[in-house]
């Protein structure tokens, strides 16, 4: 994918770039999370927190006469891409997290998800926060996290 190409996605065709990613809800921007919790909120109980990859400012891509185009995102509209972005990575755990099945009656089986993990969570999932370093969280319950990236995938 070209750098002033934007793609549309769907689930397993989620196009990945080292900027980012872009699939079905738009582009975002992979948030990087480097091990501390600058948050300023640490989850309760069954909590997790999660920072959100960033829907990107603008859209570029090339028309049919190879023509280059950027559309800058208003602030609403940045900001509502962001509710729906389903892709982040885990900052922080609450002590119960990931201790039961999502019936909460049997005990969790296998690797746990730990922060620094990169997730994706379901759309619209969990409470909106602006961190004290102003970057966008979302507080979830723990059965709202759908998978963990594989760093290694294994080839065909």
């Amino acid at each position: 994918m070209a750098d002033d190409e934007l793609t549309f996605a769907s689930g397993a065709n989620d196009q990945m770039t080292e900027r980012g990613m872009s699939n079905q809800f738009g582009s975002y921007t992979m948030a990087q999370y480097d091990g501390t919790n600058r948050c300023g909120w640490q989850p309760l109980c069954d909590k997790v927190l999660v920072l959100a990859d960033q829907p990107a400012p603008s859209l570029n891509w090339t028309d049919a006469d190879g023509k280059a185009i950027e559309f800058v995102l208003t602030d609403k509209t940045q900001e509502d891409a962001g509710f729906a972005a389903i892709t982040g990575v885990l900052v922080a755990v609450g002590p119960q997290a990931f201790a039961y099945d999502s019936h909460r009656v049997v005990h969790w089986e296998g690797k746990r998800p730990q922060p620094g993990d990169r997730v994706t969570f379901r759309k619209y999932a969990g409470q909106m926060y602006t961190g004290r370093d102003g970057l966008g969280y979302r507080i979830m319950e723990d059965r709202l996290i759908d998978a963990v990236e594989v760093a290694d995938v294994p080839p065909e």
